[in-house]
């Protein structure tokens, strides 16, 4: 008996069982179901997960307990209106000036959205009472607001913290992390621009960034003098300890059989149609919804479009056009009847799309969205069209030619780069932009310089004008 003890403590294994607090305080769904695979993943490997979520599990594994704050706000499901970007109005229709109102907007919207929460999540003594709790590992939704980075100073938790993302790197994601954000050849998320930017386009980029960071800033001011001003407590800026980014979040469900009966009897293929969980696809106008009926019930492909208000077994039109409230939708890129996807180039989606190696026709709407879709253009994997302007036949060229490209096994693909290579020699950019810059185009002299001229003039001009007023 005693050896055998013996032995078993040699051979053992040490567990090693940690507490983690998942803090995700987006009410957006598609946020959500990027984060859900990690924290159940690490409750199987046998550690302690406590999780706060607008979206609680329907199916929850040991280990794993949640807190619900969907009683704390409205969801942000379908609340977007796409109506003022399919037809913008007034000042929006100004190049330059309408982007740079409408990128402020856009922080105004989340930024309001994070501190409305903030706000009642400090009142939710559900949340509160976990807060209590010892833990060895924080993960935090690494978004707008900084209000849980704020709490866990508040309630003293000095644990390591991961923050992530479920879009691309934000302005301030770079400086969190120490990384270089240049915009002279960094666009930013929420511009449509590509790493080669002319000089209209830096201008432009560098003012969304400094308006951008100086906006956020002033949001993360009003939640820590919130936090401060409730608990009394002197508050610092805290920084991650590690921030995940573009994380393939490979969700595992069963399909509706409505869905599965409707795709596995498609002979020519199916096609894919979904502009987010965010946006409310009934918003499209009915010129633009009559439009794309038109184009799908010509193809020769099946469409599965996401659409609100559908009916709960999904609603029919034609002979190849099934409408779904929501759709599993890495299950079905993955299926092998799935020929493309058109969607409004999201982080999640696209990194679903490149995941299941499927084509994609992009259709930007807001956000990070638009640099998505300029970065997936650029590297040939995707057709971008306007939301505003593209018609018909923009819509049915673009989808031929994603469907025409036929795919390539690794072979031919690394057959195909050596090609390229010998084909553009030294011209192929297979590089940051930044070496081809010239320094001061780099270091931005030009466009500081721009910008101070334009001030000067600027104030010059209202000086002279209220002389003339006041003689």
């Amino acid at each position: 008996m005693f050896l055998r003890r013996i032995l078993l403590l040699i051979f053992s294994q040490t567990a090693y069982s940690a507490r983690i607090l998942g803090l995700f305080p987006f009410p957006g769904l598609s946020h959500q179901k990027s984060f859900d695979p990690l924290m159940i993943a690490l409750a199987k490997k046998g550690h302690n997960v406590t999780v706060a979520t607008f979206f609680p599990l329907n199916e929850k594994p040991d280990n794993y307990e949640e807190v619900s704050l969907e009683s704390l706000g409205v969801l942000r499901l379908e609340m977007l209106n796409i109506g003022k970007y399919e037809n913008p109005s007034g000042i929006y229709r100004v190049p330059f000036v309408g982007n740079i109102i409408d990128q402020v907007n856009q922080l105004t919207y989340y930024g309001n959205v994070g501190f409305e929460i903030c706000k009642k999540i400090v009142k939710y003594s559900p949340f509160i009472e976990k807060m209590k709790f010892q833990y060895d590992l924080v993960i935090t939704e690494h978004f707008i607001s900084e209000c849980m980075m704020g709490l866990l100073q508040a309630f003293n938790v000095t644990v390591p913290v991961i923050g992530m993302s479920s879009c691309s790197a934000l302005p301030w994601t770079y400086s969190e992390m120490g990384a270089e954000n240049n915009p002279s050849f960094v666009p930013m998320v929420t511009t449509s621009f590509s790493s080669q930017m002319i000089f209209a386009q830096r201008v432009e980029n560098t003012i969304i960034k400094l308006m951008s960071m100086w906006h956020r800033r002033n949001f993360i001011e009003k939640e820590k003098n919130f936090i401060e001003d409730f608990y009394q407590k002197k508050i610092n800026h805290c920084y991650y300890n590690l921030i995940f980014l573009n994380a393939f979040n490979v969700l595992h469900g069963v399909k509706p059989q409505h869905i599965a009966k409707f795709v596995n009897e498609s002979t020519d293929g199916v096609i894919i149609f979904s502009l987010g969980s965010q946006t409310k696809s009934t918003s499209l106008s009915e010129k633009k919804q009559n439009m794309l009926i038109n184009v799908f019930s010509k193809l020769k492909q099946r469409v599965i479009w996401k659409y609100a208000s559908s009916a709960e077994n999904g609603t029919f039109l034609g002979n190849n056009i099934l409408k779904i409230k929501w759709m599993p939708q890495l299950d079905l890129l993955q299926h092998e009847n799935v020929k493309a996807i058109i969607c409004h180039g999201g982080n999640l989606g696209m990194i679903e799309a490149i995941y299941a190696g499927k084509p994609m026709v992009l259709i930007p709407i807001l956000a990070d969205q638009r640099s998505n879709s300029a970065a997936a253009k650029q590297a040939g994997v995707a057709e971008v069209l306007s939301l505003k302007d593209f018609d018909d036949q923009d819509l049915t060229n673009a989808i031929h030619y994603v469907l025409s490209k036929e795919e390539s096994s690794p072979l031919d693909t690394a057959v195909f780069w050596t090609e390229k290579v010998i084909r553009w020699g030294h011209k192929l950019q297979l590089h940051s932009q930044s070496r081809d810059l010239p320094l001061y185009q780099y270091l931005l002299i030009d466009i500081m310089a721009f910008l101070s001229v334009s001030l000067i003039l600027t104030i010059a001009s209202i000086l002279f004008i209220l002389k003339l007023i006041l003689i």
